[in-house]
């Protein structure tokens, strides 16, 4: 028997054997559409494929910033200039200025140019004398510590001090732009402001003008003008004192005038602030207090009693110290210098800086013959000094305090140690610790430890 089944229905032929449909999941693609995978396997037509979208990042809109030279000579820094057309553009029709001595053409030509006159520039400032360098030296350390507003010397040999004088430019010259406005800058003291304005308003300096005529020997004319002498860091009451005159008297101007040396000014009798027996201060110096030359009660004691400042809500306090509770407390003083027509020194009344309160002025203290008074108090009513030269000496002091951690010569941070603590803390006040004294060593022995 065979397996073969044949057709036995019509006339069909044996080969024509009944066809199998595929199912339906496996039918071909339309032939209007391109066989894909997708139809191949049944599924859907998901729709034409959306367009190629190319990856396009999204930049943030540039923002302009200033340059490293226009933030190095800012305003904030105290220098007056503008920097040049190489990093910044300079203001107003400067901009436009060329290189002196530069040849129209190619850049590189003049930067040439640009760059023999700096180095010329650079040679002429490094063949001036040694002074000059511990001028550059002492700028830098302007920037540390804030004491833009003030010539400075450090006295570290036989004594002590610092003293400070208002800032002149050219070694030569005060600008007005230098000078502090008294008590600015803080919404606590607005009453105190006006007071200090009311006192300015009184100032008057001395205006001199060299008259030179053909036939005639040339002279100098003067007269009274309105204003405070650029100088003038304050009235106080003065008295006589030849130490001054020993240890400042070589800084009186004109000395060799020199760019950050401090020059102690002289000033005439039209220089006031119209009030009697108050006189210009041009100098103040900071150094350490001897309680000796403080006035004692009966029992040895300190009294120190703080006025009510109205003006500021400040309440009265009284207080009686030994003199060693004394100097835990107020272990600074601030006096003004007054130079008279015949170049002869007058120191005003020692103003006291409380060590723990050194940047609340408030707080300073004012030495009398009672003892310790306000020196807030005093200065508003301005019986022994004024306000501008309490306010001078605070932010004296306030500037100084850094010193101790500059690097400025070995002797010299010595010295700014043993008046406002040394490394070690406030705790060790005029004492210091051991140093490398190689004055190369003097940056890693400011660093402070962290």
């Amino acid at each position: 028997m065979s397996l073969r089944r044949d057709c036995a229905e019509g006339d069909a032929q044996p080969w024509a054997a009944r066809s199998i449909a595929p199912p339906m999941a496996f039918a071909p693609a339309s032939p209007t559409e391109p066989v894909t995978i997708a139809s191949s396997l049944g599924i859907a037509n998901p729709g034409p494929a959306k367009p190629f979208v190319p990856f396009a990042p999204q930049y943030p809109v540039p923002q302009s910033v200033g340059s490293v030279v226009n933030d190095a000579f800012g305003d904030h820094y105290g220098y007056d200039v503008d920097p040049t057309g190489l990093f910044g553009k300079k203001k107003g029709a400067a901009a436009a200025a060329p290189v002196k001595g530069a040849k129209k053409g190619g850049m590189l030509s003049n930067l040439k140019v640009a760059k023999d006159k700096a180095n010329a520039t650079v040679r002429k400032a490094a063949s001036g004398a040694k002074s000059g360098a511990k001028s550059l030296a002492k700028r830098a350390s302007d920037l540390v510590t804030g004491l833009s507003h003030f010539d400075y010397k450090l006295y570290s040999d036989t004594f002590t001090a610092l003293l400070g004088v208002a800032k002149k430019d050219d070694g030569i010259n005060t600008d007005s732009k230098n000078n502090y406005a008294a008590f600015a800058g803080d919404s606590k003291y607005k009453k105190v402001v006006k007071i200090a304005q009311m006192q300015e308003a009184k100032m008057t300096h001395t205006e001199s003008l060299q008259k030179n005529v053909k036939g005639r020997d040339s002279k100098v004319i003067k007269k009274k003008a309105e204003g405070r002498n650029a100088a003038t860091l304050g009235f106080a009451q003065v008295e006589a004192s030849a130490e001054s005159k020993e240890r400042y008297g070589d800084v009186i101007y004109p000395p060799a005038a020199t760019v950050g040396i401090p020059t102690l000014v002289t000033l005439t009798v039209n220089d006031t602030n119209g009030t009697k027996g108050m006189l210009p201060i041009t100098g103040l110096v900071v150094e350490a207090l001897d309680v000796a030359n403080i006035t004692k009660g009966g029992d040895g004691n300190i009294a120190i009693n703080m006025a009510e400042v109205k003006e500021i809500k400040m309440q009265a306090s009284q207080e009686a110290l030994t003199s060693d509770e004394f100097e835990f407390e107020w272990t600074l003083c601030v006096h003004g210098l007054h130079v008279d027509e015949q170049k002869n020194l007058h120191n005003g009344p020692m103003i006291l800086v409380p060590k723990s309160n050194m940047n609340n002025v408030s707080a300073y203290g004012i030495a009398t013959k009672n003892g310790v008074e306000s020196a807030l108090s005093h200065a508003i009513k301005g019986d022994k000094i004024d306000l501008l030269l309490l306010w001078t000496a605070f932010k004296l002091v306030q500037g100084a305090q850094d010193l101790a951690y500059a690097s400025i010569n070995s002797d010299q941070r010595k010295a700014a140690q043993e008046l406002f603590g040394s490394l070690d803390g406030a705790n060790n006040q005029n004492s210091y610790s051991e140093d490398v004294d190689a004055d190369e060593f003097d940056e890693l022995n400011a660093a402070t430890i962290m």
